[in-house]
Order: structure tokens, then sequence, then C-alpha cells
């Protein structure tokens, strides 16, 4: 199969650009629910069918939005050569409470947008704790957990710890929850109890 010219991969670039940047104004017009294929599309100054030709619905774009910002805040908001430690896993735990502060803000908090921004935000989060953890073993660290395992649990753990504080009104600052998270994170919560019992 021929490579397709540049040229072509730019309009094409440039579309999905248009697309995205469509369906963000949109949104903060109508909100998601409220908005349509068409309006994006009409916004976009393209046809319903070259939406479809990127995505699969809405809630494709909304979920590639939501995710591809996540990542832009992480490159932005973490040191160039982050690895596992306590300093850039705090800084971590605070970047995705902020995020889930700014993302819910500008969203319709319903029953749909709010499973996109915690699968979007966990797919991301779960696959930098993962790179983090592998460099750790080509340094020579062994885990008796697989670190797939340990990547998955730690990113539902701060996902999950980011979700409460924000939606349940906690009135703990970033920083003291960013604290807790990674006591328990880092600590275990075997080594947490106060008795010498262990279970």
């Amino acid at each position: 199969m021929a490579t397709p010219p540049k040229s072509m991969d730019r309009r094409v670039q440039r579309t999905h650009q248009l697309l995205r940047q469509a369906a963000i104004e949109t949104m903060k017009e109508k909100g998601f629910l409220a908005m349509t294929i068409q309006d994006i599309a009409d916004r976009a100054n393209v046809n319903r069918g070259t939406f479809y030709a990127h995505y699969l619905d809405k809630y494709a774009l909304l979920d590639e939005l939501i995710h591809d910002q996540f990542q832009e805040l992480l490159k932005k908001s973490l040191p160039p050569e982050s690895r596992w430690n306590k300093q850039t896993l705090r800084l971590l735990m605070k970047v995705v409470l902020e995020h889930f502060e700014d993302e819910y803000h500008q969203c319709d908090p319903t029953e749909v947008v709010d499973p996109l921004i915690e699968r979007a935000t966990k797919d991301a989060l779960a696959d930098l704790l993962l790179a983090w953890l592998k460099q750790e073993m080509s340094a020579g660290t062994k885990f008796r957990v697989p670190v797939e395992t340990i990547a998955r649990v730690i990113s539902w753990t701060i996902l999950g710890a980011a979700a409460h504080w924000y939606q349940e009104g906690i009135k703990l600052s970033a920083e003291q929850v960013a604290d807790d998270v990674l006591l328990i994170v880092m600590e275990g919560v075997t080594h947490l109890a106060l008795d010498t019992k262990r279970v």
C-alpha cells in the first residue's frame, strides 16, 4: 500500500483539529449532552460524513479531548526526567486533583461525562506509572507483584481519591489529600496500622 502524501496528512490533521476546536466551542455554549454531530460539523465547516471519517461519535471525540488534555498537562507539570519517587508521585497526585477540579468545572457533571473523564485520566495515569515502574525494573529493582498490576491499582487509588475529593466536596486541600494518598501508596495499609498486630 502506498504511503499517502504529506500534504494529505496535513489536510487530515487540519480537519481533525477543526473538529476538536469546534467541539470545544460548542460544548462551552450548549453543554455536552445538547451538542450534536451536526453542530460540530457546521461550526467546523465540514459535512457530517467528514466528522464520521475521524470519530465514531461525540463520545469518542470527548474521550480523545480529555485524554490529550491530561497528557499535555502531565508533560507541562512534571519534570522531563520524572521517575518513581516520593516527590514525583506527590506532584503527580496534585496534578490529578487539580485536573479533576478543572474537568468537572468545564463539563456537565452527568452520568455520561463523569465516566469519560475518569476513564481517559485513568488510562493515561496507568501508562505513565507503568513507564516509571519499568524504569525501576531496568535499574535492578524487583517487584513481588507484576508492575502492570501495581500501575493499575495505584492509578485507581489516585483517581478514586481525586474523584471523591471533588465530588463529595471534601474540605481538605489538594496538598493534604496528595500527602495522605502518598503515605498510603508508599507505606501500605499494614504499615499504617497503629497496633503491632499484623493482619
